[in-house]
């Protein structure tokens, strides 16, 4: 009995930093330390300032209650030798890059650190141990709604709707350095949601979608399924507004892969983790009564909700379907310049944070303060900064983790595990055409929270880390 009550209580814990965190990641509520490297570019940039999310302090909480409970199982997972290859070649390059010892360069040995162990490591326990799945992606895919109605609002106002404790960046189409679309020789401003650039939010929202997808699949409940159909919708609208390219791009994949695999495996839903509605308990091996019928309706939903978005927002669609743009040609500029630093300095790169600061003397060109950006490319990037084995040790962690969790799905076939190959896949695809997965905290944490889940399927032999409790 008092095990028993012991886990309740800890599984209430879970939650509650799970919820929280999650509302601290979608609302980024932060300080930021004003110091002189948050003016180097010329003006003030995030990417050389230092700031403490409220995230971060969550998450720390939550990490030191998992630990509480049991270091050693913690210590079985993170001991993994790829992480400490990859930690071991940080440390060489806080000591031996271009600008070792700076500032930027240790803030951001630390924010590494942070996701590598922390936020991995937090992940992977918390879901491992406790029957948090699809409690999780029922919250990230509701806040998914929030944000793309805030989108919503803030495009058809064309300002920011006045969240600016909520982590809502200043917006107008005549402010430099908002995110902007021009149709038909009037300047728009993209959906931003409370995230610091279209983009980055439109990361979440491809997340969301297919979580949606996912949740409207395994669900036997018509109350449910109308809901989770509501939420593709509108986070499908939100994704429209958001104007990524590489946000389009990505969904598709994530969406030709999920259910591509399934019709082609003639996959059943099965094996996956037990899901909750209501009072009603689905049993993990009987989930839904047709598969085949679940899994056409959330096609349905989805070519719908994808027609009537391309209906809505065509003209400004239109826009974006070219190659040749600005934003193209400076997303080119900004990888050469990055491929220059790396060829450089290969082994150990110009530093962490130090990337756009060396812009202007790799490129021999004056560049405005806002034109200072990173490479859009995850790995040249991390090339760039810290050397071409570190991008090289991140590339083989991340096809690690992808071929385990492929092998995982090959021998038991669960819709879960699909759904995990699919979003990794889409990220996967997003870092080849910008750089948040490497630069901003909302997608870095969102990057390594995924890992702890696909390690924590991958990875499932461990004892319960409450002692005494059975899994």
């Amino acid at each position: 009995m008092i095990n028993v009550l012991k886990k309740f209580n800890s599984e209430i814990w879970v939650k509650v930093f799970t919820f929280l965190f999650l509302l601290s990641l979608f609302f980024p509520i932060r300080h930021v330390f004003l110091t002189a490297s948050s003016y180097l570019t010329g003006d003030y940039s995030d990417f050389t300032s230092f700031s403490l999310y409220l995230s971060d302090i969550l998450l720390f909480f939550a990490f030191l209650f998992i630990l509480w409970f049991n270091f050693t199982l913690f210590w079985s997972r993170i001991k993994d030798k790829r992480l400490w290859i990859l930690i071991f070649w940080l440390i060489l390059a806080l000591f031996f890059a271009k600008n070792s010892i700076s500032g930027l360069n240790i803030w951001n040995f630390i924010k590494f650190l942070e996701f590598i162990i922390v936020a991995y490591g937090t992940a992977y326990l918390a879901f491992s141990k406790f029957d948090l799945k699809t409690w999780f992606f029922k919250i990230f895919a509701w806040f998914c709604g929030i944000q793309s109605i805030i989108a919503l609002a803030q495009f058809a106002k064309q300002s920011s709707l006045g969240l600016y404790r909520l982590g809502e960046s200043h917006l107008a189409p005549n402010m430099l350095g908002v995110a902007k679309i021009v149709s038909n020789g009037t300047t728009f401003i993209r959906g931003y949601g409370t995230f610091p650039h279209p983009n980055v939010f439109s990361a979440f929202l491809v997340t969301g979608v297919l979580i949606a997808a996912y949740l409207l699949m395994i669900s036997n409940q018509k109350k449910a399924k109308i809901a989770y159909s509501f939420l593709i919708f509108l986070n499908i609208l939100g994704l429209t507004v958001a104007f990524s390219r590489g946000a389009y791009l990505a969904l598709g994949v994530g969406l030709v892969i999920f259910f591509g695999t399934m019709k082609y495996r003639k996959l059943e839903i099965a094996r996956g983790p037990s899901v909750s509605e209501g009072s009603e308990t689905i049993s993990s091996t009987n989930q839904i009564a047709s598969p085949r019928l679940s899994s056409g309706l959330a096609i349905s939903v989805l070519a719908m909700s994808i027609l009537i978005s391309f209906a809505i927002f065509r003209p400004f669609l239109l826009t974006r379907a070219t190659f040749s743009d600005q934003s193209t040609i400076d997303r080119k500029f900004y990888d050469q310049m990055g491929l220059k630093m790396a060829e450089q300095h290969p082994l150990f790169g110009v530093g962490a944070g130090e990337g756009l600061l060396h812009m202007e003397q790799v490129s021999n060109k004056t560049l405005m303060p806002w034109e200072k950006q990173p490479p859009h490319n995850y790995f040249i990037i991390a090339a760039a900064e810290l050397g071409i084995p570190f991008a090289l040790i991140l590339l083989w962690i991340f096809l690690y983790q992808l071929k385990a969790i492929y092998y995982k799905f090959k021998d038991d076939f669960s819709i879960y595990l699909l759904l995990l190959i699919s979003l990794f896949t889409c990220f996967l695809v997003l870092m080849q055409f910008d750089h948040y997965f490497y630069t901003l905290q909302q997608t870095q944490m969102l990057l390594w929270i995924l890992l702890g889940l696909i390690a924590a399927e991958t990875n499932q032999k461990n004892s319960s880390p409450f002692k005494g409790e059975a899994r």
